[in-house]
This record gives C-alpha cells, sequence and structure tokens, in this order.
C-alpha cells in the first residue's frame, strides 16, 4: 500500500481526529510548512497535532473552520516558545527532567531552552474584562458593554451590588455554610444566613446576617443586604482580626430585639478562600484577560520552581526629583548588573517628593504659558522637573546594559504623579514625560495603579496607596489589638484579601471609577499580593497568598524587597549604612 500523502494526513489529523474543516488556504499552508521544514514522513503527524493543540488553546470557542490567518497564529506561538535565546533567564535542559515533558505537546528538547521572559505580562486595570456573578447560572457571566469613565448613576448601585454577590457566593460554597448533602442527625450544625428582610416578627431570636456595614442616619451604624437594612447595637459586640470601616461587608450574629434594632455579639470578615478552591470551581474564566498560554501550566509551573534565580525588585517612593534617591538607584542597579540580573523592576510611585498638581496661579500659568505656539519653554518648572526627572533615569538605566536589555521596568503610578485625580484606578503617567525612557530602554512600561503581573503561571497585583493609614482613620470600630503578637499589618491584610478588594472604603474617602470598581477585585485571589504604603516594610503569606509591601524607599533608609518565584517568598533590602 502507498504511503499517504501529506494532504491526506492533514486531512486525517485535523478533520477525522479533531473535527475541524480547514479551508483550501489553510491546507496549503500546512503543505507548504511540512515541506520547507523538511519534516521526517513519520513526524508528520506528532508536528500536526501540536499545531491543532495550539490553535485550540488560542480560544477555547476556536471556529470550526479554519481559515490560515489564525492557523499562522498558532505555528507562530508555538515557534516563538520554542525559540532558544541566549537571556540570563533561559535556562539550559541539557541536565534538566525533561521526561515529564515529553508526553506534552510543549514539550522542548534537551539541546533547547525555556525562556520564561516569554511568559510575563502587565495587564493595565483599563483592560481587565469585568465579570459578573448571577445566582441564575450560578456562574460569572463576562459585561460586554464597553465600560466608560463617566459611567451612569445605575453603575454606582452595581458596584456594592457585585461585590455583596461576589462575597455572598465565595460564603455559600464555604465548607461551614454548605448542607450535607444527605439527612443527618447534625443536619442543623452548618451555619445558616439570613435575610434581613426574614427578621420582621422574631423578635428574640438569634441571627447570622451578612451585608455591608453603612452609616444611614449620623451616629448610627447599619447592616444593608440586596433587600433591605437595620440598625446596629454594637454595644457588646466582639470582633475578629480585621478593620471595619464603613461599606466594609461583614458576618454579624447576633439577637433581633425590638425597636428593629439587631445586637451584635460577634462580627467578623467573609471568610477567605485559596486560590486553588475558586480555580477548582471557575478556572476555565479568564479573570485577567491574558491570552491563553500555549505551554502547559504544568511545564510553566515546572519551570517556575526550577529558575530559582528569577527575581523582581519592588521599590516603592522613588523620588526621581532628589539626588540621595538617584544615587541609591545607582547602588542597586550596580549589585544587580554585577550578580543576579533580575528579571523586573517594579518601581512604584511616587515619582516626585511634592504632590503634581495644578491649582489656583499653577494651573492658569500652565495653560497661558502652554498654548503659547505649543512649545516646551512655556511648561511650568514642575513639569520640566518631572520630564528632566524620567530622562536622567533613562540616562541611569542606559549606563548597565545587562539591565537595559534583559530586564523589565514596570512603572506603576502614586497619587502625587501626573495626571490623573484621586480617583481609582489611576491611568499610567502620561507618555509626554516618558517619551526618551520607552525610546532608549528595551523593555519598559508605564501601567495603571493597580495593576497585575502575569508570570508563567502567578498572578501578581501591584496597588499603591496609603491604605493603612485611611483604614486606620475610617474604622467603626477600634482594631484589636490587646494581644501583644497582634500585628496592625495582620489586620489590614485579612482586610484586604477577606473583603475580596483592594479600597474597602466610602466612595466619598476613596473615590472610584464606578464602571471600573472590577479591576480593584481581588477575586480570584493573587499569588502575590504588592501593598506599597508607607508603614515599615514586611512580607506575609495568608491563605497562600504572599503579601508585600517595600516600603517607602526615601523614608526607610532607602530598603526595598525583592520576590523570588520559585519560592513564592520575599526578602527585604536594604542598602549598608554610609562610612
Amino acid at each position: 500500500m502507498a504511503p499517504p500523502t501529506i494532504k491526506q494526513i492533514i486531512y486525517r489529523t485535523f478533520t477525522r481526529n479533531h473535527s475541524l474543516t480547514l479551508k483550501v488556504d489553510a491546507v496549503r499552508y500546512l503543505e507548504d510548512l511540512v515541506e520547507e521544514g523538511e519534516t521526517p514522513p513519520d513526524q508528520v503527524e506528532g508536528v500536526l497535532e501540536k499545531i491543532v493543540t495550539a490553535y485550540r488553546k488560542q480560544d477555547v470557542d476556536a471556529a470550526v473552520i479554519v481559515d490560515r490567518a489564525t492557523l499562522e497564529k498558532a505555528v507562530n506561538s508555538l515557534s516563538v516558545i520554542h525559540a532558544p535565546i541566549d537571556t540570563p533567564f533561559a535556562r539550559n535542559l541539557e541536565n534538566g527532567d525533561t521526561d515529564a515533558m515529553e508526553e506534552d505537546v510543549d514539550a522542548v528538547t534537551a539541546e533547547q531552552q525555556l525562556d520564561v521572559t516569554r511568559h510575563f505580562h502587565v495587564i493595565d486595570a483599563f483592560s481587565m474584562p469585568k465579570w459578573r456573578y448571577t445566582y441564575d447560572q450560578k456562574s460569572f457571566v463576562r459585561v460586554t458593554e464597553d465600560p466608560k469613565l463617566l459611567a451612569s448613576a445605575a453603575a454606582k448601585g452595581d458596584v456594592h451590588r457585585a461585590r455583596f454577590d461576589m462575597l455572598r457566593q465565595r460564603i455559600l460554597r464555604n465548607e461551614n455554610f454548605c448542607p450535607p448533602a444527605f439527612q443527618t442527625t447534625d443536619r442543623d450544625s452548618y451555619l445558616k444566613i439570613t435575610a434581613i428582610k426574614a427578621l420582621l416578627g422574631r423578635e428574640g431570636e438569634q441571627f447570622l446576617l451578612f451585608g455591608m456595614l453603612t452609616q444611614l442616619q449620623e451616629g448610627k451604624v447599619h447592616l444593608e443586604d440586596t433587600d433591605g437594612n437595620i440598625e446596629l447595637d454594637l454595644s457588646a459586640c466582639k470582633t475578629g482580626t480585621g478593620l471595619y470601616t464603613d461599606n466594609c461587608f461583614v458576618l454579624a450574629e447576633g439577637t433581633y430585639t425590638d425597636g428593629d434594632v439587631f445586637r451584635v455579639d460577634e462580627m467578623g470578615l467573609p471568610p477567605p478562600e485559596r486560590r486553588s478552591v475558586t480555580s477548582s470551581a471557575f478556572g476555565h474564566l479568564d479573570f485577567l484577560g491574558t491570552p491563553g498560554p500555549i505551554v502547559d501550566e504544568t511545564i510553566l509551573e515546572q519551570e517556575e520552581k526550577a529558575n530559582s534565580d528569577i527575581a523582581f525588585v519592588i521599590i516603592s517612593d522613588v523620588w526621581l526629583d532628589q539626588p540621595k534617591t538617584m544615587s541609591s538607584l545607582r547602588t542597586i542597579f550596580e549589585g544587580y548588573a554585577d550578580a543576579l540580573v533580575p528579571l523586573a523592576f517594579f518601581l512604584i510611585g511616587n515619582f516626585v517628593s511634592k504632590p503634581f498638581l495644578y491649582s489656583g496661579t499653577d494651573s492658569i500659568k500652565y495653560k497661558g504659558q502652554y498654548e503659547q505656539i505649543g512649545k516646551l519653554r512655556g511648561v511650568c518648572h514642575l513639569e520640566k522637573m518631572v520630564r528632566y526627572s524620567f530622562n536622567a533615569l533613562a540616562d541611569l538605566i542606559l549606563e548597565f546594559p545587562t539591565l537595559a536589555t534583559y530586564s523589565y521596568f514596570v512603572f506603576v503610578p502614586g497619587s502625587h504623579d501626573p495626571w490623573s485625580g484621586n480617583t481609582l484606578p489611576r491611568p499610567p503617567i502620561p507618555d509626554f514625560f516618558t517619551g526618551k525612557l520607552r525610546n532608549k530602554v528595551k523593555k519598559v512600561c508605564f501601567t495603571s495603579n493597580p495593576c497585575r503581573v502575569k508570570y508563567c503561571t502567578q498572578e501578581i497585583v501591584i496597588f499603591r496607596d496609603d491604605i493603612l493609614g485611611k483604614l486606620r482613620r475610617n474604622t467603626l470600630i477600634p482594631p484589636n489589638l490587646e494581644d501583644e503578637e497582634e500585628d496592625i499589618t495582620k489586620h489590614l491584610i485579612r482586610t484586604i484579601l477577606d473583603e475580596g478588594h483592594l479600597c474597602p472604603l466610602p466612595m466619598h474617602i476613596r473615590p472610584i471609577f464606578w464602571a471600573y470598581d472590577h479591576a480593584l477585585r481581588l477575586y480570584p485571589m493573587p499569588h502575590v499580593l504588592v501593598l506599597a504604603d508607607r508603614c515599615e516594610n514586611y512580607g506575609v503569606t495568608y491563605e497562600g497568598s504572599h503579601c508585600i509591601n517595600p516600603g517607602s524607599f526615601p523614608n526607610s533608609d532607602f530598603t526595598w524587597s525583592i520576590y523570588y518565584p520559585a519560592t513564592r517568598r520575599s526578602e527585604r533590602c536594604a542598602l549598608p549604612p554610609p562610612r
């Protein structure tokens, strides 16, 4: 029997094995690909299987009819991933364990290298997809309508309603709130949440409520859910770890009393949910909006653990207008360029020591002078200083060719940086100030605050705000700090992660773009949470999420943090004291 032709193998692989129909141009493209690559006949089907897998991984709902354009995209993605590039981060697999990889479509040979830098992505807050939980489908549904900065009034109500629905479904899937599958003697031992409207006429009974703390009347705290609200008596309330503020979602246990008042005995934050648990329920959903990985996640996770030298340097309050900051950065760059080259530098604002604001006479001066023929010589002094500072940073980075070539430089703005107001999320620093840095440094990224970073299988959230101080100033109940071992940072971390939101504060305290509130949610729980704050440096792991605060660089004797993805741990770093 004559051996099958290339066209027959293509038909068998795509149509018979995978129920895909190829257009004529796609078939010709595959024939040329196999012939030009001089693929041995016994390996043609294996190569085609890899292409099919790459095509499906590009999009779960990939079309049944395949054209040449989408096929080329799949083939290019495979060639990019397997490209053996000589970088400080490419790990030679010659001595590695490739037995497990050989069975995967994305396995690499012993002579090849897997470059993990190709699996580093920065996701800005304004490009994240929006998901909404629906009880009818018991799942998250993607919102197709494009969000707007100036959203309608209805969007404000949707902010708290969406947070409520997200947290409630998380609570009800917790093992302590799940009723037993079969009727047993202890079937009433699980916790039950009662709706506020169901309390009417049941004075003297105990209930467990879930809702949002709010002050509907001056000096009185209420609990509100989607059906109603009730006044709380907190005189004898015991609280768990956390910072309880207005607009914070809580579980409250107590007794319904006369006068439509709920006397709270105990109050706590919603129970957390580890990322692995969320992934088991909603792992098929892409909450970040990144392209699906072509390399299998098992392979990427192996590479994370094997690349023990991969590191991320995290520095906050990089005041570029201060000479001492620039000299300290030079020392840091010198140290890393001569030893361990970090995969990325996360440089977090504020990038100026004084707020960048146009108000009063400064605003008039700026507007009047900038409109003169559009020349830069009319720009105010502060604007020149900011742009000059970024130009100086570009020159400094270029003094270290290894860092400038191979390391990513990710810039996250702070509240003092141009040009947005005080509303979250903050857009990136405008190109006007960063043109030279973008042109000179190869891998530079100016992103929003907050932002997400996807490295292989890990999700990193970076947020710059003095959130601890704001939460403490607005607590309705003082935090329990009687225990000497109880650290205020534990209260902060538990509040942020248990609430599943970066800023659980009232909007008059911390304004938010209503349509982009989803960009501040922490669901599923990230692998790493960087809370860049002015408080002291720390690195704490809570429910599998590693939380880092690098501290204020100029205000903490120039300390910063370094994170190692292989071990999922961080270290505090500091410059040696001057002699």
